[in-house]
């Protein structure tokens, strides 16, 4: 395994280190409300994706990039907007229930599009995936490109983190369980935002790149 391909420390990456250390002691000082569905931890979560979408969708501009590679960063956006659809329930946290909850979504006028219209989404997003040919530029780039490790490992450690509390925790959290759950989703979050900023928008990541990605004479190769 080439090592040269993996960079450890970069602005984003200590960012996004200084994130998730700092989430671990915001659990215990914030209050356990802040965990809730409709949140301010969870509505910080839609604005992280937010900016993960647009960094994704800025890899259209990025000449340093190979129309292939663009494309594929740029796809990678359908993903992050449906990660934030399902931050906010789908629709629902738009429709209290008067009792501090939701209604059900399929109580809304919309709720039995909702699941139909995600698939339909995701068949055409891949389905664009495949047709152009952007599997083919995906495992070049992990094989050969150089790539974010420590943003990576954050992603990592944050997700299972999150899953661990909400699922195996126990009474260890107490009331604060979904507090420190959301705290680790949005540490993943901004483990996303950082790697999407270093791999579209730093330099860095673009030095190792398979030599099909330069232009010679006019053509990419």
């Amino acid at each position: 395994m080439n090592t040269h391909r993996f960079r450890w420390v970069t602005p984003a990456s200590c960012f996004c280190l200084g994130v998730f250390l700092v989430s671990l002691s915001l659990g215990w000082l914030l209050p356990a409300e802040y965990g809730n569905e409709n949140g301010p931890i969870e509505w910080l979560q839609i604005v992280v994706l937010g900016v993960v979408t647009l960094v994704s969708i800025s890899a259209l501009f990025q000449t340093g990039l190979s129309p292939a590679r663009r494309q594929l960063f740029a796809w990678t956006s359908i993903l992050w907007l449906l990660n934030i659809a399902r931050e906010l329930s789908w629709g629902r946290v738009f429709y209290p229930n008067g009792t501090g909850g939701f209604l059900r979504l399929k109580d809304i006028w919309f709720g039995p599009y909702v699941y139909p219209t995600i698939a339909i989404i995701l068949v055409a997003a891949f389905g664009y995936f495949f047709a152009k040919g952007l599997h083919r530029e995906l495992v070049p780039w992990l094989k050969q490109g150089t790539l974010p490790a420590l943003d990576f490992v954050i992603l990592i450690v944050a997700a299972l983190t999150a899953d661990m509390i909400e699922h195996r925790s126990g009474d260890l959290f107490g009331i604060k369980i979904e507090l420190f759950e959301e705290l680790g989703e949005l540490a993943a979050y901004v483990a996303i935002l950082c790697f999407m900023i270093d791999v579209v928008l730093n330099k860095q990541f673009r030095h190792n790149q398979p030599l099909y990605v330069f232009k010679r004479r006019g053509r990419w190769i």
